[in-house]
């Protein structure tokens, strides 16, 4: 991507007035600095590693790049002491990304490698590329490491590749500088596989990672409420030319809130509260507390905690709390209580 015109001067190293110590020269002093990470390199260092320079070279390499904008700590160690060089921040045209930048990308990607559609992973690998060419040689090997050692397992995803033009115009839409477009669907219903035609306004994609799906939160004009959409079941999309208008964002701010598993409801907000005892459960949710809307985990005295969250619909939280089995019991609101009573019963119906 083009840089804008006002920060041309700082594409690439700037050398110095007598033009001494060229713009490459520069460049590899920074590197050789980078890659000495915590430990930090010597002037004599610094000096093999440009192939036997003379010390005062690397004295005014140090010099013009602090004048550019650089950084460095400099300790002495040793004896004789030693200055030991370390960056502590790059100058002004360096367009390198710091590990804990890269860490917070890796960190995702890994996520994503285990409870994500394609959508959001492809997307994170090509800001993985473009990091890795903003790397350290030192930093690059310290990601590789990572990459090897971590695995992320136990979530799911969408099986269904997603149509890359359909992709393209709900992006067109939702992303418009002037304000979303409206968008044309073509949309397949999972309980019966018939497809339906509807105009909505975007508004936000969601990924769920309790059903491993990627959803477009939208507003349905015609019916006039917020409505989920799940992306891998959108047949055909248009991004129109005209603004889309929502006269309330509030329902679809609660909807993006809200929603576990993809399910949500217009309806107020109702609070749930769950019991859950067992050898390893409690320690694993205060350990972890899950994803759910306003979630408060307690200990409790003998061992159980009390889970506390938020939900519009009664779907979702029953998926959530069924995992744990006959180690959770649904304290309020009643009417959970009695939906998963009955659920039970039929699940229990069909092992007599």
């Amino acid at each position: 991507m083009a840089r804008p015109a006002s920060r041309k001067a700082l594409e690439s190293p700037r050398p110095d007035g007598g033009h001494l110590v060229k713009p490459e020269r520069l460049q590899e002093v920074l590197e050789a600095i980078r890659d000495a990470g915590e430990r930090g390199i010597t002037k004599a260092g610094l000096a093999r590693k440009l192939g036997g320079v003379a010390m005062r070279t690397v004295d005014r390499a140090v010099q013009l790049l602090e004048d550019q904008g650089a950084r460095f700590g400099k300790a002495r160690e040793g004896r004789p002491a030693l200055i030991h060089f370390t960056l502590e921040k790059g100058p002004d045209w360096d367009s390198r990304i710091t590990p804990h930048a890269r860490m917070a990308l890796e960190v995702a990607l890994m996520a994503l490698e285990g409870t994500a559609t394609e959508l959001w992973y492809d997307q994170l690998e090509g800001l993985r590329a473009l990091a890795d060419s903003h790397l350290s040689t030192r930093d690059r090997d310290l990601f590789k490491a990572l990459q090897e050692h971590v695995c992320v397992r136990g979530g799911a995803d969408d099986q269904q590749a997603l149509d890359t033009k359909m992709l393209t115009q709900v992006l067109l839409a939702l992303g418009h500088p002037e304000g979303p477009r409206e968008l044309e669907l073509t949309y397949q219903a999972a309980s019966t596989g018939r497809t339906s035609a509807r105009t909505v306004v975007p508004f936000t994609l969601v990924h769920d990672v309790f059903s491993g799906g990627a959803f477009l939160l939208a507003w349905d004009a015609a019916k006039q409420e917020p409505r989920h959409f799940r992306l891998a079941r959108i047949v055909e999309a248009k991004a129109l030319a005209r603004r889309g208008l929502i006269p309330d964002k509030r329902p679809l701010e609660a909807a993006r809130e809200l929603q576990i598993g993809g399910w949500f409801s217009p309806a107020a907000p109702f609070k749930i509260q769950v019991r859950v005892a067992g050898t390893n459960w409690p320690q694993a949710l205060l350990d972890a507390p899950p994803a759910l809307p306003g979630i408060e985990v307690r200990k409790e005295k003998g061992g159980t905690v009390l889970l506390s969250f938020q939900a519009t619909e009664p779907s979702g939280p029953t998926r959530f709390i069924l995992q744990f089995g006959a180690d959770a019991e649904v304290l309020e609101p009643k009417s959970l209580r009695t939906q998963l009573l009955a659920t039970l019963k039929v699940m229990a119906a069909k092992y007599r």
